[in-house]
């Protein structure tokens, strides 16, 4: 490991009257590290199973329809995206709300489930949870690293959302309903107000939830503003969410385009991702480290062995792989892909298997390098002590092993990382002799991350 240093400088104003001291430069030193670490491709891959997927626009202002499968004519500015959900799937939505004055309007956010077979279905909600950024999961300022066992740490909505589902709790409860033959029903329909504790008035809500269903069912999320009555809002009812439908309006104002993109040739500068509004693939992404051929990845005593988490077109840490889901439908104004992998599980296992006749220590960390110089086995990572103000990530990790004497370890650890930050281990895990621990790694990628992050895996001893 290298060290380096690098000073900032920061001149204050002074103000001069016959009594004042001239004031001092402030001087901020930033230091660096580079580090070097092996860098892999993360073992595993993406399920097959769809998720709605709406984020686009992210700020609503005007009423309409954000994601539609129905099918139906796919004109451009109005399209339907004809994809029946079968079987077990996701949904998953961040969007905000804002208005010129405290609670001059109160916006909604419907999901329809369509059927348009003449037998009834059943469609049931397996698990999920839905927040507001006010007043359910304000942003905080919160330590770089908390332990975390009641999932009661989270700074935003989407973080909250994460920490609970990856701790096992599940706001929404489970229910099972009952879609008649050639007929909609509202599944959710949940607000975002306007009327907050702190200005300017604007909210968010993200909402994360798992459904089955036991037959095609179309789903349309809609955003609609409630109608006032004697001084007070009333929630859309179904005909006002099936009059958007049939006025093949979207909602607003849209969001600039992404840039179109062939993956065997680099884009042009100034390259958009977009956001993300149809259908993706893959609700979970599973894999096990060092496992076949890919044993010689384990790290010896004192390296150090990275895999990005969330790695996107562009962003791959010095591998070649892209880990966005793909996109089986989207509008034609959103994104290519679901880059960011919002709302996706990440499932890994970590062999911790100590052959030998000495006692081995294993960290497990998950980091934000600043930038990444190389390739494979000779990467180099740069971070920075302090490192930048702009947090890139915040949430929750899950680890779980049974250790020697058959106890079960499951430590639930909340993160918050900034650019070019290097954070503390998840955990420092000895392994006795002729042992073997089975460590699981869990989390959800959380909504307002900036992708990727980089998971290490350190031989201490």
């Amino acid at each position: 490991m290298r060290m380096l240093k690098r000073l900032t400088f920061a001149s204050s104003l002074c103000l001069f009257s016959l009594s004042a001291l001239p004031s001092q430069a402030q001087t901020i030193v930033q230091v660096e590290s580079l580090q070097t670490t092996a860098m892999y491709p993360l073992p595993g891959s993406l399920d097959n199973l769809p998720m709605l997927n709406s984020n686009s626009p992210e700020v609503i202002n005007e009423a309409g329809i954000l994601v539609s499968t129905l099918p139906g004519s796919e004109r451009t500015d109005t399209p339907f995206l004809n994809y029946p959900f079968n079987g077990d799937f996701g949904v998953f939505s961040h969007h905000i709300a804002k208005d010129n004055t405290p609670g001059e309007r109160l916006l909604y956010l419907g999901l329809l489930a369509t059927n348009l077979s003449n037998k009834p279905l059943r469609l049931t909600l397996k698990e999920g949870a839905s927040y507001l950024s006010q007043p359910d999961a304000l942003f905080r300022d919160l330590p770089a690293f908390a332990s975390n066992p009641a999932a009661a740490i989270y700074a935003g909505p989407g973080d909250r959302i994460a920490t609970e589902l990856i701790a096992g709790k599940s706001q929404l409860k489970r229910i099972e309903m009952e879609i008649p033959a050639r007929s909609s029903q509202i599944v959710s329909s949940l607000p975002i107000t306007t009327n907050v504790a702190i200005l300017p008035p604007i909210n968010g809500r993200s909402s994360l939830m798992y459904f089955h269903s036991d037959a095609p069912v179309h789903l349309s999320y809609l955003a609609a503003y409630a109608h006032k009555q004697n001084g007070q809002f009333v929630s859309p009812k179904l005909e006002d969410y099936q009059m958007l439908l049939n006025e093949h309006k979207l909602a607003g104002p849209r969001e600039q385009s992404p840039t179109p993109y062939d993956p065997a040739d680099p884009p042009p500068a100034g390259f958009r991702y977009g956001r993300v509004s149809g259908v993706s693939s893959g609700l979970s992404w599973s894999g096990k480290l060092w496992d076949g051929t890919r044993i010689m990845e384990r790290p010896g005593v004192g390296q150090k062995v990275g895999y990005p988490i969330s790695s996107a077109y562009l962003k791959r840490f010095g591998t070649t792989q892209n880990q966005s889901g793909d996109m089986l439908r989207r509008n034609p104004d959103s994104a290519y892909q679901a880059h960011g992998n919002y709302g996706v599980r990440y499932n890994l296992e970590i062999p911790l298997h100590n052959k030998t006749a000495q006692f081995q220590t294993f960290s497990i960390a998950l980091n934000q390098p600043a930038s990444i110089n190389g390739s494979g086995k000779s990467a180099e990572m740069r971070y920075l002590y302090p490192p930048n103000k702009q947090p890139m990530f915040r949430g929750s990790v899950r680890l779980r092993w049974v250790d020697e004497y058959s106890i079960q370890q499951d430590q639930l650890t909340h993160l918050v990382l900034k650019d070019g930050q290097e954070s503390q281990p998840l955990a420092l895990i000895t392994i006795p002799p002729k042992t073997n621990y089975d460590v699981k790694l869990n989390m959800i990628y959380p909504a307002d991350a900036s992708p990727p992050q980089l998971l290490t895996i350190g031989r201490v001893e």
